[in-house]
This record gives structure tokens, C-alpha cells and sequence, in this order.
């Protein structure tokens, strides 16, 4: 009988050791995402599909349209804000990130995209930053430009840039359509997009990811200090684009993979908890 105690409470000695052992861990596991994994998301790095950003512009009748279909588009946590400008002869059609939530362009946002138009009605689509790899020509889709041109002039001396009453009508908008098929169709768009490109561009393609702006770096840095990616949307939105459609989708179930051949799953939130 005292055997059979002794073995029982050792027994019990070691459950309890190996529950104290496993309750960090437990821990760690729910805590959310780990920054790294974060970080390597499309959002998080300042990636955007500029294939749906140029038939955004050709297909939009106002710099309001082409502000809301951008931003259906992209997947990072902030809003983009555009504004034209002239330089010399040609005419720049610019999309920020607005990293800081002032809502307007400042120097601590980071610049995506341009649209450049030349005086012989040619465009060009340059990326910037994680999307620097990409340029492409196109002819057709002036009228967004025409109508910034004959649009009123803004007191800091360009043809349009998102009015700041604006913002939160975007955000809206944006959230309520983050909660639809739609844009689970968009991020399953956005990967074959990342997956061909890194197919194609292959180095310029690895190596833009590392053109991280001065912005960006303070963002994500701060991000990581404060733990605030952990509350981040990013990358928790595409496992909507996933086969089997659940939120608990990995890489190794057929989930994005992330890091640029689309976004990362890192992390269980469900739309409705957003």
C-alpha cells in the first residue's frame, strides 16, 4: 500500500511539474502572432496588386472611384490616400499608405504606387518600396487625369489629394467590404498575383522587399515595440482566400504561404470579431 502511495503521488508530482511547464507555452500559443510572421505579410510589407490597380485606374470616372477601388485592393492596416501633381510636363498620380492615421500624406507614410503620364498620353505604373520590382506601360485611362486637372487646385499645390473628411467614409466603406465575398475573391486575386510576379521578376521581385522606406521601418518597428501587430487585421484577412474557406487555414493545408507568394495566415480571428 505505501508503495502504490508513493508511486501515485510521485505520478501526480510529475503532472503537475509538466503542467507548469506547459502552461507558457500555452500561453505563447494564444498570445497571437509572432511579429515575424507578421511582418512578412503583404499588408505589413507594403505590398498591393498593381495589375487591379491599373485596370482601377483605366476603369475609374473620378479620383473618388479610384481612391475606393485602391483600397479594396490593398490588405495592409492602413488607408491609401492619392494625390496628382505636375512635374516639369508629365502628370503623377501618387498612392500613399497613411502609416500614422493622420489622414493626409505626410513624410511619415509610405509611397506604394505611382501612375506617370507623359506629354504623348503614355502611362506608366511604377512601384515603389516592397513593390519596386514592377513597371508596366499602358496607353489608354487618361480621364482620371483630366478630371483631377479640372478639379480645384488644394492650398499645398496639387490637383487633388484625398480630402480629409473623406477618411473616415473610406474606412468605413472598406470595413464593411473587408466583411464580404467580394473581397475574399480580391485576396485570392491578390496571391496568384504575388505568385506570378515572384515567378517572373524572381530577384528584383526578393530583393524589392528589402527597399523598405525610412517610414516603413519606423511603422513596423513600432508595431513590433508596442505589440500592436498582434491586434493587427493583417494577414488574419486571407485566410479568406484559402480553398477550404476556414479561418484556421495554414500553409501546409494549402493556405497562402506568405512572404510574398501571398499573405501568411497568423492568426484565428473571424470577420464577425473584428
Amino acid at each position: 500500500m505505501r508503495k502504490r502511495k508513493k508511486i501515485r503521488r510521485s505520478s501526480l508530482a510529475a503532472l503537475a511539474t509538466a503542467s507548469l511547464l506547459a502552461g507558457p507555452v500555452a500561453a505563447a500559443c494564444s498570445s497571437g502572432p509572432t511579429y515575424e510572421d507578421w511582418a512578412a505579410t503583404d499588408g505589413a510589407a507594403g505590398r498591393i496588386n498593381l495589375e487591379s490597380v491599373q485596370d482601377a485606374f483605366k476603369d475609374s470616372a473620378s479620383a473618388t472611384e479610384f481612391e475606393e477601388k485602391v483600397n479594396k485592393i490593398y490588405e495592409g492596416d492602413g488607408i491609401v490616400l492619392i494625390r496628382s501633381k505636375q512635374d516639369g510636363e508629365t502628370l503623377v498620380l501618387e498612392g500613399w499608405e497613411d502609416l500614422n492615421k493622420s489622414k493626409e500624406i505626410d513624410d511619415q507614410d509610405d509611397l506604394l504606387f505611382e501612375v506617370v503620364k507623359d506629354t504623348n498620353n503614355r502611362h506608366e505604373m511604377r512601384g515603389h518600396g516592397a513593390n519596386g520590382y514592377y513597371r508596366s506601360h499602358f496607353g489608354a485611362g487618361d480621364f482620371l487625369f483630366t478630371y483631377m486637372l479640372i478639379s480645384a487646385m488644394s492650398p499645398r499645390g496639387y490637383y487633388y489629394s484625398t480630402p480629409i473628411n473623406r477618411y473616415d467614409t473610406i474606412n468605413s466603406n472598406r470595413t464593411n467590404y473587408r466583411n464580404s465575398s467580394s473581397y475574399r475573391s480580391q485576396v485570392t486575386k491578390n496571391s496568384n498575383y504575388f505568385s506570378r510576379q515572384k515567378a517572373y521578376s524572381g530577384s528584383s521581385y526578393t530583393n524589392a522587399a528589402k527597399n523598405t522606406s525610412a517610414s516603413r521601418s519606423t511603422y513596423l518597428n513600432s508595431q513590433k515595440s508596442s505589440g500592436a501587430f498582434k491586434s493587427s487585421g493583417t494577414g488574419v484577412r486571407s485566410s479568406w482566400g484559402s480553398s477550404s474557406g476556414s479561418s484556421r487555414t495554414s500553409a501546409s493545408s494549402g493556405g497562402f504561404r506568405g512572404g510574398g507568394g501571398g499573405a501568411k495566415v497568423i492568426g484565428f480571428i473571424r470577420p464577425s470579431q473584428r
